[in-house]
């Protein structure tokens, strides 16, 4: 299953891969605007099939109904919804587009990344800190973690079915990608969308997106720079295991409102 969409202050990507042979995937995720800016939470229901799909689903809908309370209050809500079911492992973010933050917190194994677009930040990347429990059967002391955002980071959210090991790689792959399209015009990019390369910063950028499997296509009413889908995509076909089910949300943070 994949989907895209976006709000005034974000737009993302997110696609999900079943294990073989199960009748659905019980990794969900949930984007939705809220007052402050954008709530985001990716759920991995414990298991496979339909079991690990009926508690992601809970937690889905509880989380859509308190989707205006702080993340802590939130995984509390949560906690208690899916007392009786498999449980799940979750993530929770919440990006306020107004002071330019972004919180979050994990629950278990949902790895989170926050990726700098400014290749002059440091440290270039943050990684979620996950705190081992079980929503709906053994929840840990709550903590989340509040960072600064800006216009053009990246978030990413992943469950277990994707390799840890994805992080670093990126993180460095797309500030590389990224620099390098800075220094491009809008015609530049149009040409190497079609498969010619000009000039050298063209060459590099076009060789780049060829080895690593990205769409070039990204242009879109004069705006340029790697899109969420076409994150998702690479991270799916390069990190997923094929021993789980799998999913990968991937934001890019427009800007203030």
């Amino acid at each position: 299953m994949a989907e895209e969409g976006i709000f005034p202050d974000l737009e993302y990507g997110v696609e999900s891969l079943e294990l073989k042979g199960q009748p659905e995937s019980g990794d969900m995720h949930i984007v939705k605007q809220i007052s402050t800016g954008v709530l985001i939470g990716v759920i991995d229901g414990l298991g496979h099939g339909v079991e690990a799909a009926s508690a992601a689903k809970l937690a889905v809908q509880t989380i859509d109904a308190h989707s205006e309370e702080s993340i802590i209050n939130i995984a509390k809500v949560c906690n208690e919804k899916l007392k009786g079911t498999r449980g799940a492992v979750m993530a929770l973010v919440s990006i306020n587009s107004v002071d330019e933050t972004v919180t979050w917190l994990s629950i278990g194994n949902v790895e989170g990344l926050l990726i700098r677009i400014d290749t002059r930040a440091s440290p270039a990347y943050e990684n979620i800190f996950m705190r081992p429990g079980v929503v709906g059967y053994r929840l840990p002391p709550l903590f989340a973690s509040v960072f600064t955002i800006s216009k053009g980071d990246f978030l990413i959210l992943s469950t277990d079915g994707i390799n840890i090991d994805y992080s670093q790689r990126v993180a460095s792959d797309v500030r590389y990608a990224q620099d390098i399209f800075n220094r491009l015009t809008d015609s530049q990019i149009a040409n190497i969308s079609n498969g010619k390369p000009i000039q050298k910063h063209a060459v590099a950028a076009y060789e780049f997106a060829v080895s690593h499997n990205i769409d070039l296509s990204f242009v879109s009413n004069g705006k340029k720079g790697l899109s969420p889908k076409n994150l998702v995509e690479f991270i799916n076909k390069n990190y997923a295991k094929g021993t789980d089910d799998a999913l990968v949300l991937v934001a890019k943070y427009l800007g203030k409102r």
